[in-house]
């Protein structure tokens, strides 16, 4: 089994080096991170500009490539240039130090970088973990779980089309000790409670910061929101079409004849 790794924290992240320590194991592990942090910049990608990849002796790793651009044009790297000759069976992002819920996924750099090997048909996995002050994350441990979860997800019958990719998150839970079970939830699209507060004022400008807190979003039952905030390990298959398939005008030709002239 041949993997590749990335996330949206930077190369030199605790989580990225946990999720090397979780798939050596099951395989051959080839890194293609940022070289600095990205998180909550979404899918974004760089078709204007050069990008420099540097190849860089790391620890725990060994020879890695640090990336100058964003955790998606990570995995373009990664699949179109690094391991061209020899692609990777599956693709993984994480871990990151927070969940990626609901309308997080639109945020994400981590879904980002599994979404973009989904698109290029790769199988692919992001791994994140809910964070709470009174819950430290023990890396070792959080490990050791992922391991197992991405071994599950790697059997036939948990095989997604191509586009689709799995999203896990895991709950803060005292002592690190993780449920047993997944959950297999949608994808909640419910927004975040989105909040500001004046920092400085003059009288033509604000300076605003963001005062929201993230566990206020509202929560859908059964959503992957919920569930997790239930102390769950949440799993959801998450697709690559926007289409919303609620309106009734789809696959309709309208003439714009039709159209109500302006006043």
């Amino acid at each position: 089994m041949r993997f590749l790794i990335t996330n949206d924290d930077g190369f030199d992240a605790p989580g990225l080096q946990a999720l090397w320590e979780a798939l050596v194991p099951l395989g051959a592990v080839e890194v293609v991170a940022p070289a600095v942090c990205h998180s909550s910049k979404g899918h974004a990608v760089d078709t204007k500009n050069s990008i420099r990849v540097e190849q860089r002796d790391v620890e725990p790793f060994g020879r890695i490539r640090v990336v100058q651009a964003s955790p998606a044009d990570c995995i373009r790297v990664g699949l179109r240039h690094v391991m061209l000759e020899n692609p990777p069976d599956v693709v993984v992002a994480g871990i990151n130090p927070g969940a990626n819920l609901g309308v997080d996924l639109f945020y994400s750099g981590t879904a980002a970088a599994a979404r973009e090997a989904a698109l290029l048909g790769v199988p692919a996995i992001a791994v994140s973990r809910l964070i709470h002050n009174d819950f430290p994350i023990d890396w070792r441990v959080l490990s050791g779980q992922v391991s197992r979860v991405v071994q599950l997800l790697l059997r036939p019958e948990y095989g997604l089309p191509v586009g689709h990719f799995w999203n896990v998150n895991f709950p803060t839970v005292a002592g690190e000790r993780y449920p047993e079970e997944l959950v297999f939830v949608p994808h909640g699209t419910d927004p975040h409670a989105v909040r500001f507060q004046v920092l400085e004022s003059c009288e033509d400008a604000e300076v605003l910061g963001y005062s929201a807190v993230y566990r206020d979003r509202p929560r859908a039952a059964g959503s992957d929101v919920d569930v997790l905030f239930s102390q769950r390990i949440t799993v959801t298959p998450v697709g690559p079409s926007l289409t919303s398939m609620q309106s009734p005008h789809l696959q309709t030709v309208v003439s714009l004849g039709s159209a109500a002239s302006p006043d």
